[in-house]
């Protein structure tokens, strides 16, 4: 379990033990003169969820170092995930915490979403953050009468004194967004839980969630969160000006597409969805509000000589605000420019990357490409698919013209992707294509349902006739052997799926 916890700690506390380390001398004083440069702190731990509610307060000890924590946490219960400037004790006898207040925190690591209730599955939760909140969590826990979501950030967030301590105001209100948006979801989200508490601790046997890849940067959080008080006409701490600077919404090429009236879109050209389509993202990368972007989408579709429906405006800024995508596409914006505006010659600014220049280097320029087809493909993919459903069936013809991707670029796409699969049946008028991810079919095997299992086990061997899906499907099966290996020993779904 030590990449579990280091991955959560982010250094902030020691390595070794000052005194009684096993580790070798050499490695220690080398950990030391390194770990030396910067600053340390300290976690609170208690060996039973009794112990936080003791009438002389919390009953634990401080631990400093990884070393030590590796060594108790078989024996702990609870401890908090997010490091302290410093903790002591009320007591002579050492037994009793203090310090572990917000306004001492030394660096913020993880938001953690508290579930009082197994109504619904860790799959179902993994879900719900997906389509419903900030992505995937880092870790989900098991506890007695839930389970406990860990949302690791990349780097950790340190608190400082300034302003009255607005960073950990943003830090509280981000955390407060997180678990608002799944308690509309699911059952048991306890929005009342303190924040930077005490939390149920990792161990081998409560793990039933972990991907060191799912992490998340605090600015990216920081702009989701805003675009949730947005929606519920409230502000957030955070410097206006900066969002001024960074609005593509004030671009020149936002407001040139904003003027365009007729737009349709014909087979393997960009049309009238593509164009809403990356308008809602320019909203969201903005930081607006869904429903700000929704106004907008509608008075502008008004104005269309060939108007959608209000619920394909709506389809379109939901899956725009799914978090799929940080921003438009610079591609799609220059196609796009390039089809329906009178001016052709519109400057490309986003709020990353400032002043978009066309001319990179081939190799560079077709890399970016097919990545963000890749992107609009597997976002594809995951609109049409459900658990009980997990492989789409169409035609080439009909996902070109879904999607706006040439034929040909579609067929590259697929064959150098290492998260799409792909089955084709048939020839002419009568063929038929499939469609499915490592994402989609790995959802079928950690699901509780046997059902879904047994889609899992069918198609794929249906996709292991296909040679260019051997990539895929050796990038599935090595995320199902790290999640076998975090089951209990009770058993887990993934054991289930591989016995049916």
């Amino acid at each position: 379990m030590n990449i579990v916890l280091e991955t959560i700690l982010k250094d902030g506390i020691y390595t070794y033990k000052h005194k009684h380390s096993k580790a070798n001398l050499p490695l220690k004083v080398e950990a030391f003169k390194v770990e030396g440069k910067t600053k340390k702190g300290a976690i609170p731990v208690v060996r039973s969820k009794e112990d936080l509610l003791t009438p002389s307060g919390v009953k634990g000890y401080v631990l400093t170092s990884l070393e030590s924590l590796t060594e108790d946490v078989n024996v702990l219960s609870h401890w908090s995930p997010n490091v302290f400037n410093y903790l002591t004790y009320t007591d002579d006898q050492r037994r009793y915490i203090k310090g572990h207040e917000e306004k001492n925190l030394q660096q913020i690591n993880t938001f953690v979403v508290d579930i009082d209730s197994k109504r619904q599955s860790y799959t179902d939760i993994l879900s719900a953050a997906v389509e419903h909140s900030v992505g995937a969590p880092t870790i989900v826990l098991e506890t007695p009468k839930g389970f406990q979501v860990y949302f690791v950030l990349e780097t950790p967030f340190f608190i400082s004194n300034k302003n009255d301590f607005r960073g950990l105001k943003v830090a509280k209100r981000i955390s407060e967004n997180i678990k608002l948006s799944l308690a509309k979801v699911l059952h048991g989200v306890d929005v009342s839980c303190n924040d930077f508490g005490f939390f149920r601790i990792p161990k081998k046997e409560n793990v039933r969630w972990f991907s060191k890849e799912c992490v998340f940067d605090f600015g990216n959080l920081i702009s989701w969160s805003r675009r949730q008080d947005d929606d519920r006409g409230r502000g957030l701490f955070v410097v206006s000006q900066e969002r001024r600077e960074n609005d593509v919404t004030e671009t020149a090429w936002f407001r040139e597409l904003l003027r365009t009236q007729d737009v349709k879109g014909t087979s393997g050209q960009l049309g009238r969805d593509n164009l809403m389509f990356t308008l809602a993202l320019a909203c969201y990368s903005a930081g607006k509000g869904s429903d700000e972007a929704l106004d907008l989408l509608d008075e502008y579709n008004s104005r269309l000589k060939s108007p959608v429906r209000h619920t394909e405006v709506e389809k379109i800024v939901r899956s725009a605000y799914k978090g799929r995508f940080k921003g438009a596409s610079k591609t799609y914006i220059k196609e796009l420019l390039g089809a329906w505006s009178i001016k052709k010659d519109v400057k490309i600014e986003t709020s990353r990357s400032g002043w978009y220049k066309f001319k990179k280097e081939r190799e560079e320029r077709v890399r970016s490409h097919y990545e963000e087809w890749e992107e609009d493909l597997l976002s594809y993919i995951d609109e049409m698919t459900k658990l009980d459903r997990p492989v789409h069936w169409t035609t080439q013809s009909e996902i070109c013209e879904e999607i706006g991707i040439p034929r040909s670029t579609l067929n590259e796409v697929i064959r150098q992707s290492t998260k799409i699969m792909v089955k084709r049946i048939g020839k002419g008028r009568a063929a038929k294509t499939g469609l499915t991810s490592v994402a989609v079919l790995l959802q079928c095997a950690l699901s509780y349902q046997k059902t879904h299992r047994l889609q899992y086990i069918v198609n794929l061997e249906l996709f292991l006739t296909e040679k260019e899906n051997e990539t895929a499907v050796g990038e599935l099966q090595n995320q199902l052997d790290i999640y076998k290996r975090l089951q209990d020993a009770r058993g887990g779904p993934m054991d289930r799926a591989n016995s049916s």
